[in-house]
This record gives structure tokens, sequence and C-alpha cells, in this order.
């Protein structure tokens, strides 16, 4: 969830129409995604508009939509998923445009909603897809030499920051910020859960290391914020920035709650049989919950400089990420027992 960037809409509506031509009168901010995006219209149809500030998340954001780019032109280009978004071009060619130090990223409206809530109920449409993009992966590298993040090494990259994060918290006192005062306040029934899941983490990080894999193309984010439907029933797959190459556990633990019914459609697009390793699948249960934890953690600790900001991030820690964390178990359980 985003927080809208202090740009006037004037200047975006100004950088749209010097970049694209495109004369538009109407922006919305959509709060929901991890970047601040718009809904922008006009006389000339509707287009979806993706903002990247520049700040150190804005930045690094910045260098994995480039990197998108030729991931979703090669998707469609080859047949492997052709329902995936369409970036427009800059009048000059370019991929991206600038609206004053920031950069800003057009694409073509998808007419259709994301799943939301109704997710769980379209994972048997959605393994078939994931079995169709895994099974494409030697075509899209024969085409796009470096996907968004770098393949998968099985790293908890986030750990050293997160802990130092926690442990500064608790130096936080009555002169600090809300924004801190609530964080410290969220997160202290948790520290010892939190502990717990991070010896987790490591464990199922040595046994992943000591294993073979075969990598594939993972979109390694289709969740319900991620997936949409159209008015014909098609589903589409969005936000490809964290798009890698790694082993297939890393899109397939998402599928979870319905992962043993709908393995074998996922085969059968895939056009083979394949056995998942639980401690790979118990590797990204443990390690998405925590590095979604620190993401937030970070923002409002030294990203944040307004306080809707620090309330966009804790409302996600509470309504999602920490529910997420406490049902970890549980999830990993029901998983190892349908594999069995």
């Amino acid at each position: 969830m985003a927080a809208e960037p202090l740009i006037a809409h004037a200047s975006l509506l100004r950088a749209v129409r010097e970049h694209y031509g495109l004369e538009l009168h109407t922006l919305t901010f959509l709060p929901a995604g991890t970047a601040p995006a718009y809904r922008a219209e006009g006389p000339q149809g509707r287009w979806f508009l993706k903002v990247l500030p520049n700040t150190p998340y804005g930045l690094d954001l910045l260098g994995r939509v480039r990197a998108e780019v030729p991931l979703l032109r090669t998707l469609r280009e080859t047949g492997v998923l052709t329902w995936v978004p369409r970036l427009v071009p800059t009048r000059a060619g370019a991929d991206l445009a600038s609206v004053g130090e920031h950069a800003a990223a057009l694409y073509e409206w998808i007419d259709a909603a994301n799943l939301g809530a109704s997710w769980t109920a379209a994972v048997p449409e959605l393994a078939p897809l994931l079995g169709r993009l895994h099974a494409g992966t030697a075509q899209i590298t024969a085409r796009v030499r470096d996907l968004p993040v770098p393949p998968e090494d099985f790293g908890l990259p986030f750990e050293a920051g997160l802990l130092a994060d926690l442990r500064s918290l608790e130096g936080v006192g009555p002169g600090d910020h809300p924004g801190l005062r609530a964080l410290r306040d969220l997160l202290r029934p948790h520290r010892e859960e939190l502990g717990r899941l991070l010896h987790q983490a490591r464990t199922f990080q040595s046994a992943a290391r000591t294993r073979p894999h075969r990598f594939v193309v993972c979109h390694t984010d289709a969740h319900g914020g991620n997936v949409m439907r159209d008015a014909a029933g098609g589903l589409w797959l969005i936000d490809w920035e964290t798009a890698r190459l790694a082993p297939p556990e890393h899109d397939l633990w998402m599928l979870h709650a319905r992962l043993s019914e709908v393995l074998p459609a996922y085969e059968e697009a895939r056009g083979q049989r394949v056995a998942l390793d639980p401690d790979v699948l118990g590797f990204y249960f443990t390690r998405r919950v925590l590095e979604d934890l620190a993401v937030d953690v970070r923002m409002i600790l030294r990203g944040n400089t307004r306080p809707e900001e620090d309330e966009a991030n804790l409302a996600v820690l509470e309504r999602h990420i920490l529910p997420d964390l406490a049902r970890t178990d549980e999830r990993l359980e029901k998983v190892r027992r349908a594999l069995r």
C-alpha cells in the first residue's frame, strides 16, 4: 500500500502531454500497490501511470521496472503468456519518462479487476498459467539477458537490517514521532515469534542450499493484488518487477491453500511432473513474511518523511503481514501433509 507522493497532478499531466502526446484531464490515485500509481483519463482513453520517486526505494524499483520491459515484451511475442501489461513508449521511443526529479512509466489500461479476496477460488486457473511460464523458461532466457531480480541465491539480505531496526525500536521513547511509537507498540508482542521465525528461515536456508535445483522463470508475487480478471473471464498477471530465475517453489508456495488439488493442472501445463521440496517451500513461506515486514519497518524508521506514509506502512503490517506471520506454521504444516 503506497502513500500518494507530493507531486502536483498538474505536473504529472503536463509530463504525460510532453512525453506521450496525450491530453489527459483526470488522475485518480491508486493506493493498493507498492509504488505510487494513478488511473489517468482523458478524451483519448484511459492509462495506468506508475511513478517512481527519487528515493532509495524508488530508485531500486526503477532498475527493476527497466528490466521488466523486455520481459513483458518477450512473454507476449513468444506466446508464453499474452495477458500481461503493455508499456507505452514515449514519443522519443524511451521506456520511461521524467517528471521533475522522478521517473514515470505509462501502461495501457487493463480493463479488469484485481482478484483480491477471490484469489483462492481462482487458483485452479492460475496454476496452469504458472506452469506455462515455467515451461517457457528457455524461450524467455534466449531473448532476455537479465530479469528484474538476480537468480535465486537463497539469501536473507534483509536479516541484518531487520535485527538492527528491531533493536533500535527498543530505544523509542515519548519524544519520538508517533509513527515510531506506533511501530514499537505494534511489534512488541511479536518479538519472540519474530526471533523464532528468523531461526526457522535460517534452517530452511541451509537445507535449500545443499540441494540441487533446476531454475525456471518465476513471477514470484502472483497474489490476489497482482492477478486480475477481465470481463471475458480471462486472468492477467501484472507487476513483474520481482521476476527472477528460481526453483518452481518460489511461485508455488503461494498456492498452499489448494496446492495438492491444482498441482496436476500445473504439471500438465508445464509438460512434466515435479517433485516439490517441503524445505524449499518452507524457506519461501518464512522468507516472504520476514522480508515484507523488514520493508515496512525500514520505511517507517528511515524512509518516510510524512505521517500518511507511516500510516500506510502500519496498516499493511497490522492487516496483512502480522496475521500472515501468525499463520506461517499452520500453513506450512498443511502443505507438508498435502505433499505427503
